[in-house]
């Protein structure tokens, strides 16, 4: 958006439009809060203002807090248009950042950055929910969440209610938004076992079965029945699994082996998978703690050779692997069989898998039809030095 609006010249501009139904690119770096008595200013009041002389005012887009959220006060009948991302988003979380959403509120993306907000309420028009470094204040925040249209939910590195129980709203919540497609948990202290019964509740009546992609990440209450029931009920649908290093374990997949399920879409799975904020990030984990998120360290998976080759037997059809961190693996070429040889994948990345062996690493490419593209990155050992 142009600098250099006044709230004058905002609305002397919209006065010329009055048939205006729908405005796009409302994105000022920079707002006052209210008027100043004296001085040409751009403030939230005069936008206010300029947007209500547009009797026939159906939509804005915009990135701006403060204004969104003035909007749904004053304006409730007025759609937020395309997707809405705030700007300034951080970790630590800003104070200043505050958003409270109404459950009036006309939007279907919500992409939120380093933002306090009180809770999630019962948004029925949301379809993509994006939560990032956000704080939580309400003591019950999920209390009221049911957004029965939701298609993506991704909640990351987030402060929120220490105690598991109170995430049984948002579980059982997001059962209820039978075209959930994408569901992202990262860092989410939910209770263990409740995914297990919350999908044995809901896979009747459709709960997560259009899930096509399921990212569990330091989520440290999660049990290998979590995920499991996840990839079951969504097998049929399911294109992409990334799986924190606690599940990524050999016992996941023999069960996944046991249900003798076909998953016709799947495409692109990521072992021992980290998130690239804990990754990168340069804070302690008593520093994390401070600032409200979960108390998690996570240790590398303990997947074997074993389970890489179950993996094979179950997921036929995969075209992207990623495994990272998992010392257990020695012999890859162990993890082709006749029956399946991983015709199709074309992507192949290995992190900080020490203990494979390289002569094996080398057969086992060979025995990839349509590999095409492979990333290592600190992998094998050196060799021990020889001193003369």
């Amino acid at each position: 958006m142009p600098s250099g609006f006044t709230d004058r010249s905002f609305l002397i501009l919209l006065k010329k439009m009055p048939d205006l139904e729908q405005l796009y690119g409302l994105h000022p770096r920079y707002l006052e809060r209210r008027r100043v008595r004296g001085f040409e200013a751009f403030s939230i009041p005069g936008v206010l203002e300029a947007l209500q002389s547009c009797p026939g005012l159906l939509g804005v887009e915009t990135s701006h807090l403060e204004l969104v959220e003035a909007i749904w006060n004053y304006m409730p009948e007025v759609h937020i248009l395309g997707k809405f991302r705030n700007r300034n988003g951080a970790f630590p979380i800003p104070s200043e950042n505050k958003l409270t959403i109404p459950v009036t509120a006309k939007l279907q993306t919500l992409h939120l950055v380093g933002v306090n907000i009180p809770e999630i309420p019962c948004v029925s028009m949301l379809r993509h929910l994006y939560l990032k470094w956000v704080r939580l204040t309400k003591p019950q925040p999920f209390k009221d969440f049911l957004c029965v249209n939701l298609r993506s939910f991704v909640m990351r590195n987030c402060a929120g209610p220490t105690n598991s129980l109170k995430y049984v709203p948002l579980v059982t919540g997001l059962a209820s938004a039978r075209n959930l497609e994408q569901l992202e948990l990262v860092r989410v202290p939910f209770l263990g076992g409740l995914i297990q019964h919350v999908v044995e509740d809901s896979w009747r009546s459709g709960g997560f079965r259009n899930l096509h992609t399921i990212v569990f990440g330091a989520c440290k209450n999660a049990l290998e029945v979590d995920l499991g029931y996840l990839i079951i009920t969504a097998a049929r649908r399911l294109h992409e699994l990334r799986i924190q290093p606690s599940l990524t374990k050999d016992g996941v997949f023999s069960a996944l082996k046991m249900a003798e399920l076909e998953f016709p879409q799947f495409e692109t799975l990521h072992l021992g998978y980290v998130d690239d904020f804990l990754l990168q990030c340069k804070m302690s984990h008593l520093e994390l703690v401070k600032y409200g998120l979960a108390d998690v360290i996570e240790n590398p998976g303990i997947i074997t050779d074993i389970g890489i080759k179950v993996v094979n037997e179950v997921f036929t059809n995969i075209k992207y692997l990623l495994i990272y961190n998992c010392p257990h693996l020695h012999n890859p070429h162990q993890w082709i069989t006749d029956h399946s040889r991983w015709s199709r994948l074309v992507d192949l990345t290995l992190v900080r898998c020490h203990a494979i062996k390289l002569e094996s690493f080398c057969h086992f490419i060979e025995l990839l039809p349509c590999l095409e593209f492979i990333c290592l990155d600190q992998m094998f050992r050196e060799p021990p030095k020889v001193y003369v």
